[in-house]
């Protein structure tokens, strides 16, 4: 009997060199499907992480070269993981000189910035925009047909149909564990809004396709998958819009609720979602199915805002908010506080509100709109700048110039602030989790008590700066006084988070981890 010669593919997650500080690390979620529908297909995967599998270029691409791959993909986020591909692609040809092999991108580089990623990548290396599942298939089947040489450079993904892909594989459900993540799994597709400053809307791949969602009854059967095979009780819902579109979010809220109470399932979940899609009555069905951790797009509180962004208003918000946190979910806001056309009276009542509901950070403080690469804004930048050879997310000016100072007085005051910020906000959900299943009662006060005087101390100080701006009465030295003031801080409130275990479920832990 002739045996049929299957495909062996190896999908990378390439270092991401970024200028960002974020202590907790995802799991490729992109790859893990793509990796479920290759296997699925017959072929052999090996998923690598130059992250998670703690493997510098070299030795990665040694990694790779050991499988003896066909096939080798890459799942590119960012213009800065462009070195890390560089490099492993190098040290790979030096090794399988002789091999050969087809060579694709993917992911959100790939498709919102194609026409950097054609003048930059290697030119044997396939650029694949949009989604992978379909086209990953047809590669298969022509690259067995010996018609591999017949695609072209530029690949474009067709939507898959959600229900019917095979669950993503889990190659680093230890790591998830260890630390006590949430794993990640993605209910949908796209979203409902196209704001002008987001890549999304140029992540469809098809005009008729701006949400797609799987159905509750498939996405809870995840659920009890990750349940019964490995453990898993909290669960970090990706999507873009959790919900979808406002007319079914009810129905869909519902159903879900009621398959998770079928499956007996007690567990944690974490979505995103917009404000118009919520109600009190969907808050509680989510409620009741373990929603503990929302993030939540309260962009601006002006309806003009939305108007200029291409989005709609929900006049609800805040009653909303005040809904979610009667019912103990934490929210981590997505803010605009910081865009072309914010003044100072915008900036002043929107943070006050933000300072209300406790959802005034280190993080909603400093954010600032840009022009993602894929969104209308970038196009209309580069449609006006065309001599501009920029990769990237582009820095829109602020109209009022009075603003960019303040903006860069801020940032730099709450610098210190940041990391022990971000370390307290990223470990709420674990805590989150612990208080559910482990009576952990005790430390989430605790833990809610460092994020209040975090908070507390971002908020003194960012409205100390405002004032100065509003009153022209700009201090050197006292600013320089408060950037002392909170080295102290941040020293002190990171040593609360170390005496109190909570530093070693993230960057300690990493460390052992990682070497």
């Amino acid at each position: 009997m002739n045996s049929i010669k299957t495909m062996r593919w190896v999908l990378i997650r390439p270092l991401n060199r970024s200028l960002f500080y974020d202590p907790e690390i995802q799991e490729p979620l992109g790859l893990e499907y793509l990796s479920a529908t290759l296997k699925k297909s017959g072929c052999q995967v090996l998923l690598l992480d130059s992250a998670l599998n703690n493997l510098h270029d070299i030795k990665l691409a040694r990694r790779v070269a050991s499988f003896q791959p066909d096939a080798i993909g890459f799942s590119i986020t960012t213009d800065r993981e462009l070195e890390s591909v560089n490099a492993i692609y190098t040290t790979c040809k030096e090794i399988l000189h002789d091999k050969q092999l087809f060579w694709i991108a993917g992911g959100n580089y790939a498709t919102s910035e194609f026409n950097n990623a054609c003048k930059v990548l290697p030119t044997e290396m396939h650029i694949l925009k949009y989604e992978g599942e379909v086209s990953i298939k047809k590669i298969c089947s022509l690259w067995m047909d010996g018609l591999i040489d017949t695609l072209p450079r530029v690949i474009h993904g067709e939507p898959a149909v959600l229900d019917e892909l095979p669950f993503p594989e889990r190659p680093y459900h230890h790591y998830v564990l260890n630390f006590g993540f949430a794993f990640n799994v993605q209910g949908s597709r796209g979203c409902c809004s196209a704001c002008k400053y987001c890549a999304s809307k140029g992540m469809r791949g098809g005009k008729l396709y701006s949400w797609r969602g799987r159905s509750p009854e498939n996405m809870v059967s995840e659920l009890a998958y990750l349940y019964q095979n490995y453990g898993a009780r909290s669960f970090n819902f990706v999507d873009e819009d959790f919900l979808g579109p406002p007319a079914g979010a009810l129905e869909r809220s519902e159903r879900f609720m009621n398959e998770i109470k079928k499956h007996n399932l007690k567990i944690t979940i974490g979505i995103q979602v917009r404000p118009n899609s919520l109600s009190e009555k969907i808050i509680d069905n989510l409620y009741a199915s373990g929603l503990t951790y929302v993030f939540m797009g309260i962009e601006s509180d002006n309806p003009e805002d939305f108007k200029k962004w291409g989005r709609s208003f929900c006049k609800d918000t805040w009653q909303l908010v005040d809904c979610l946190q009667q019912r103990g979910i934490e929210i981590n806001a997505g803010t605009l506080l910081f865009h072309p056309d914010c003044t100072f009276e915008g900036i002043r009542n929107f943070s006050v509100r933000l300072r209300q509901y406790g959802l005034l950070n280190s993080r909603t403080a400093t954010n600032r709109l840009d022009a993602m690469p894929g969104s209308f804004f970038y196009e209309q930048y580069f449609s006006e700048h065309p001599e501009d050879k920029t990769q990237g997310v582009i820095r829109l000016p602020f109209k009022n110039p009075d603003i960019e100072p303040f903006f860069q007085i801020v940032r730099e005051v709450l610098a210190p602030i940041e990391i022990p910020s971000m370390h307290a906000l990223c470990i709420m959900p674990i805590i989150q989790t612990g208080r559910v299943f482990e009576n952990l009662e005790e430390k989430y006060q605790l833990l809610k008590s460092i994020n209040s005087d975090c908070d507390d101390q971002v908020s003194s100080c960012f409205f100390s700066v405002l004032e100065m701006f509003e009153n022209d009465c700009y201090s050197r030295p006292e600013i320089d006084s408060m950037i002392n003031n909170n080295i102290e801080f941040g020293k002190i409130t990171m040593d609360r988070l170390i005496k109190s275990g909570f530093h070693e479920n993230l960057s300690h832990s990493s460390t052992n981890l990682f070497g």
